[in-house]
């Protein structure tokens, strides 16, 4: 129970909240292992709550009639999701939500988490910024993959991962390029995941990738990819520089 509390005393759901707010709740909730490769939710199912991803890494994937899939998005270590079902008209899932590694879950029941927000404002507060963060994800989703080539898609998306990263750490492109002049992002996933979530073949983002890197755009080592040349990456990205969507 500890460990559970624990756990969601560090997600941005519960952040700053004390543990006697929720520390009842842990006593219900339990941490459940998905083996790669397996479902967690499928499409059409109920939304009983509020998933947490303690570790591992799960893909919202939309399926088609004959099987075919396509990756909307990737969730990895103290993301949420099911958020979005609790308080809207609409209760079941509208994508299937897949265990992309070994991954460990932990359920906030619908009823627990209701409980909670009407004793807590800050549990409120918390629920809103991550309504708000998913509208803007989608956003950004959308700009990606309106962009026109692929190679315009792979730059979308590694700069979109260079912004993030840098967010992270608190800084800027303009202050960070003052102390370094060349920037690494680091896949998060195998670049046949990463293709999907492209919309696009597995052979076809790695020979883009190798023709980027022949173009002194980017140097390729693995899942680390240095990015040699931003202002040639950002120039052509259809609306403008992706650094806004960040």
């Amino acid at each position: 129970m500890k460990k559970i509390c624990e756990i969601l005393g560090s997600t941005q759901l519960f952040r700053g909240l004390t543990h006697e707010l929720y520390h009842d709740y842990c006593e219900s909730s339990n941490i459940r292992t998905f083996w790669k490769g397996e479902v967690i939710v499928n499409e059409g199912d109920v939304c009983a709550g509020v998933y947490v991803i303690v570790d591992g890494q799960v893909a919202m994937q939309r399926y088609s009639s004959n099987g075919e899939f396509a990756t909307l998005d990737l969730l990895g270590p103290l993301d949420v999701f099911g958020v979005r079902y609790i308080f809207g008209s609409r209760k079941h899932f509208d994508t299937t939500m897949e265990a992309v590694t070994t991954c460990r879950i932990v359920l906030i029941s619908r009823e627990n988490l209701l409980s909670i927000i009407s004793r807590s404002p800050k549990l409120l507060h918390n629920y809103l910024q991550i309504l708000s963060d998913t509208v803007r994800l989608h956003e950004r989703r959308i700009n990606l993959l309106s962009q026109k080539s692929l190679r315009q898609k792979i730059s979308a998306f590694l700069l979109n991962l260079l912004y993030d990263q840098l967010e992270n750490e608190g800084e800027t492109l303009d202050s960070s390029s003052q102390v370094i002049s060349t920037h690494a992002v680091e896949l998060p996933v195998s670049k046949e995941v990463v293709s999907r979530l492209l919309a696009m073949p597995r052979p076809s983002f790695s020979r883009e990738l190798i023709s980027m890197e022949k173009d002194g755009l980017v140097k390729v080592s693995g899942r680390v990819i240095w990015l040699t040349d931003i202002e040639g990456l950002t120039t052509g990205l259809v609306n403008g520089n992706s650094k806004a969507d960040s």
